[in-house]
């Protein structure tokens, strides 16, 4: 009877989880015979991820303005890795949705390894208004041998936020000028009783490899050129090293017990709780420090943001939307036709108002309205403008299979069971797979 009743009531909560996160979706196919073209669309940008109620808002635009030719209907895949791997079994099959978000993820190799994505340069090119909306760094993010395979909607400048409430309760004044003056700040936050780093280990650790890509880029030239790589091999070199040992550092003595082990959104809440004063991410954070559903009413203004130590940002666009190949001609023009929506400069316009996201085109006007709403967005772009070095972030320049292998190795070098040599080593282990 117990079985029964616990089988029951595990059946309740998986309904009840099936129904919120993402949320339900009901069925919005168009019916046969109505000529719609249908685009299923995946994503993890959907439920809580901040950037949810601008992709539903492009959704309905992109369905009214097509109506009765087009229409996207979206399918919610929670959370970024189970997207990532999604997209990775339907490479398997080579039955690919018409249309992928590459993200942070550098899912455009993997996709033109199997020869599955569709040159949009014929496109970009007799589209004077959406060519012109490509800076000399998006067209490298999203070019291969010459030819354009994505387009960016999205600018990833990046640096971190820190709790101005903690760090005054630990006597400190402004974010670190050096690494050592960092590491002193998160020694004096530990004295006073106040966990230093929101930090992961899971997902891909965004967070966390967003500082061992900081401290890498500013050891010396040898690191930058390393971040400057795509698709580097060689982890195992004394740059990633001395970077790797201050990870080590961080996660056994500066962060929370769940952050191994733990996802983004375990870093996301333990700095909206107040449980940790500092956390690396990008400017697209800064709506849920206003969102009391997440934090409290105050706590937007107990944020400030700063730039890395030694004058360090994170600068280059998201790799964009990916246009594949279909057998139906239609549907890979009615793709192209949402990818170029999607990207366009009223669509980066509604992430910058809507989200405090920053768009990938230089054209497109950080608003007053948008600094208004997003205060801690103009000071971030004041400071990252001061930044004297920069780079794309490590996720989107290593190959997609270590995405896995640091989230398994992270754990290992928590513990010690690895080193940080043995663990740069994994990870050029896992790269000479590729």
């Amino acid at each position: 009877m117990k079985k029964r009743l616990f089988a029951f009531a595990l059946l309740a909560v998986m309904l009840v989880g099936l129904m919120s996160g993402c949320g339900a979706q009901k069925d919005e196919t168009p019916a046969e015979g109505t000529g719609v073209v249908v685009i299923h669309y995946p994503t993890f940008q959907c439920g809580v991820n901040t950037a949810a109620p601008v992709v539903d808002q492009l959704i309905a635009e992109f369905n009214e303005t097509y109506a009765g030719k087009y229409q996207i209907v979206k399918e919610d895949v929670p959370g970024d890795a189970n997207y990532v791997d999604k997209i990775k079994v339907q490479l398997g099959t080579g039955d690919l949705p018409p249309v992928i978000y590459g993200a942070g993820y550098n899912l455009l190799d993997l996709v033109l390894a199997k020869d599955l994505a569709v040159d949009l340069t014929p496109y970009v090119e007799a589209d004077a208004e959406w060519k012109a909306l490509y800076s000399d760094t998006s067209l490298i993010t999203n070019s291969r041998d010459g030819k354009i395979y994505a387009s960016s909607v999205e600018g990833s400048q990046i640096g971190y936020f820190y709790n101005k409430e903690l760090f005054a309760q630990a006597g400190i004044q402004a974010p670190a000028a050096t690494w050592d003056e960092l590491f002193q700040q998160c020694e004096t936050l530990k004295a006073a009783g106040i966990t230093p780093m929101a930090l992961d280990t899971a997902d891909s650790a965004w967070v966390t490899q967003l500082w061992w890509g900081a401290m890498t880029a500013t050891v010396g030239e040898d690191g930058l050129a390393f971040m400057q790589t795509m698709n580097p091999r060689d982890y195992n070199t004394p740059e990633l090293i001395s970077s790797a040992e201050k990870i080590q550092k961080m996660l056994q003595e500066y962060t929370t017990l769940d952050a191994i082990g733990g996802k983004y959104e375990n870093a996301a809440n333990n700095f909206l709780s107040g449980q940790a004063a500092m956390i690396a991410n990008g400017p697209w954070m800064i709506g849920d420090f206003s969102d009391t559903s997440k934090t409290t009413a105050d706590f937007a203004e107990k944020v400030g943001v700063a730039i890395y130590p030694d004058g360090f940002v994170y600068d280059a666009p998201i790799q964009g939307y990916i246009v594949t190949k279909q057998d139906d001609p239609k549907l890979e023009e009615a793709a192209v036709e949402m990818v170029k929506f999607f990207t366009s400069a009223h669509a980066q316009q509604l992430g910058v108002e809507m989200q405090g996201m920053v768009p990938a085109s230089p054209s497109v006007e950080i608003t007053d309205t948008a600094k208004e709403q997003y205060p801690l967005l103009a000071e971030f772009l004041d400071k990252a403008s001061k930044a004297t070095v920069s780079t794309d972030n490590m996720q989107a320049t290593m190959f997609s299979n270590l995405l896995d292998v640091i989230s398994q190795e992270l754990p290992r070098l928590h513990s010690g069971e690895l080193d940080a040599a043995g663990f740069c080593q994994a990870m050029t282990d896992a790269a000479a797979k590729n």
